[in-house]
């Protein structure tokens, strides 16, 4: 039955993938309940015909290949029905209603704000029609009856999620689990699954010490006459990367990546006294040092490390730059797993390890692996990267953990992402019109406008973004835009203060803006 449902769901996936709520392009639930269930059922064939040892598989399959939100839920669903089954020898209908019970229960205890019209509430749903049905015997009609409550609950769920109905959609994982039902109810007739789509994986790239190319992160607060960080910026620039300059009345802040921290200095002390200084060497500091000399990883524990989900090449390089243990890839339609995670976790060795999932369906996973690791492991509530580069640009290793994770939560606070995609339907949001390969704008995650030209799109929400609080706004341009217009956007853009241009190449979105 469950080898069936999940060749069914997986068939379907991509019908399940196009029920996202936003009509942007990043709908994966399908993709990612098919691959949990895909490595559930992969690790419990492993199992022999021992009952428990089968249960215990595909439970702790589930939680290792648990990707995004969805596959979360799937994952602790399965747990808690495989759990209520252990010690039978055999599963009546009777233990099968309860052991949906159970999964339902659980589910609903591992999301911190259970919302109904969600796929939680089609599992509790199959799972009370499942107790009315305890006195049928045979499955075949048993199962017919939960597919039944399952569609008919799936149906529903526009009316108890209003954003469902405005989108003019069914709720994505309650359809996912209904396909699921659909594939082990075919099983019992005795029907096979016809293979029409192979579930994909996705692998981690861990960090390489060769990568980094500028050593020293190299800061300093210039007590100057007159704001002249522009021009400043012009002087060092070619001194390294990762460069950030703010200027706030007479002091001017310099972050910079370089080789060379002496020229930097003295670049600086030209434009007025040093106030305050910090250099650090960040092969050293993040230890990976340790790696290139051969010695054992595991003889030696640093203070922090670090672990990242990118969304392209050059978020990833970025982090690495940071000094970031671990970089995995991932971002939306593309959900590292529990495992991927775990794996990470498993590669850093240091006292406590900090996550950031950098997007919102990734969230739950890495929560799911830090449940599954025995480290000390800080999961970072970060929706965007552009989050956790600030957060990286900002850490100090020098304070204790709980001052450290108050530090990064101040610093994401004061970030506003700016996300410029397109449409790949037509629909309703916010009482607006959308029609499909239209320009969207959103800022923080909420539709704020539209368009036919994304830097017209971009300029005009950045523009809206600004205060007087804002000081630095960074550019990250998608592998789809090329360089020239992301320079034509950076030059229509008059504030006072920097404007950054990195090359992000994250996919589906032309551009994430970070204003801080």
């Amino acid at each position: 039955m469950f080898r069936a449902g999940s060749q069914y769901l997986t068939n379907k996936s991509g019908e399940v993938n196009r029920l996202n709520v936003f009509p942007v392009p990043d709908g994966d639930t399908g993709s990612n309940m098919a691959h949990t269930l895909d490595f559930a059922v992969k690790e419990m064939e492993k199992a022999s015909d021992d009952m428990n040892e089968v249960l215990n598989n595909l439970s702790r399959g589930a939680l290792l290949g648990a990707k995004g939100n969805s596959g979360v839920i799937l994952s602790q669903i399965i747990r808690g029905f495989a759990k209520s089954l252990l010690n039978h020898d055999e599963i009546t209908t009777k233990d099968f209603a309860e052991a949906l019970n159970a999964g339902s229960a659980i589910a609903y205890k591992a999301v911190m704000k259970p919302t109904e019209g969600t796929i939680l509430t089609v599992i509790r749903d199959c799972a009370n029609e499942a107790l009315k049905l305890t006195s049928v015997n045979d499955f075949e009609i048993f199962m017919e009856n939960i597919v039944k409550a399952a569609s008919e609950s799936v149906k529903r769920t526009p009316d108890l999620l209003p954003v469902l109905k405005q989108a003019n959609v069914v709720d994505s994982g309650g359809q996912g689990f209904l396909f699921i039902l659909i594939g082990m109810l075919q099983a019992i007739k005795g029907h096979e699954i016809v293979v029409q789509h192979v579930v994909e994986d996705i692998h981690k790239k861990e960090s390489n010490i060769a990568d980094i190319k500028f050593t020293y992160c190299t800061e300093m607060l210039i007590d100057a006459k007159s704001k002249n960080s522009s021009k400043l910026k012009a002087e060092i620039e070619s001194f390294g990367d990762s460069i950030i300059i703010v200027g706030d009345e007479d002091l001017i802040k310099v972050h910079i990546h370089t080789n060379s921290p002496g020229l930097v200095l003295q670049k600086g002390l030209e434009y007025g006294e040093l106030v305050k200084v910090k250099i650090d060497n960040m092969k050293l500091q993040h230890e990976n040092v340790i790696f290139e000399s051969n010695k054992d990883r595991n003889t030696y524990v640093k203070k922090y490390g670090f672990l990242a989900v990118s969304p392209g090449e050059g978020i990833s390089s970025l982090f690495k730059d940071l000094g970031c243990d671990i970089v995995i890839d991932g971002g939306q339609t593309m959900n590292p797993s529990a495992l991927d995670i775990l794996n990470g976790l498993k590669e850093i060795n240091a006292e406590d390890i900090i996550v950031f999932p950098n997007n919102k369906n990734i969230v739950m996973t890495c929560e799911q692996a830090k449940s599954l690791s025995d480290k000390n492991v800080y999961v970072i509530n970060t929706y965007s990267f552009n989050q956790a580069i600030s957060a990286m640009i900002n850490f100090d290793v020098n304070t204790n953990v709980d001052d450290a994770i108050k530090n990064i939560n101040d610093t994401i606070q004061k970030v506003t992402t700016v996300e410029i995609t397109y449409s790949i339907r037509d629909t309703v949001l916010n009482g607006t019109e959308i029609k499909t390969g239209e320009i969207l704008g959103l800022v923080n995650g909420q539709f704020v406008d539209k368009g036919t030209d994304y830097n017209e799109v971009a300029r005009q929400i950045v523009i809206n973004a600004i205060s007087d609080d804002t000081s630095i706004i960074t550019i990250y341009y998608g592998k789809e835009v090329e360089e020239e217009n992301a320079k034509k956007l950076l030059n229509t853009i008059v504030f006072d203060g920097d404007v950054e241009l990195q090359y992000g190449g994250q996919p589906l979105y032309y551009y994430v803006i970070s204003i801080e």
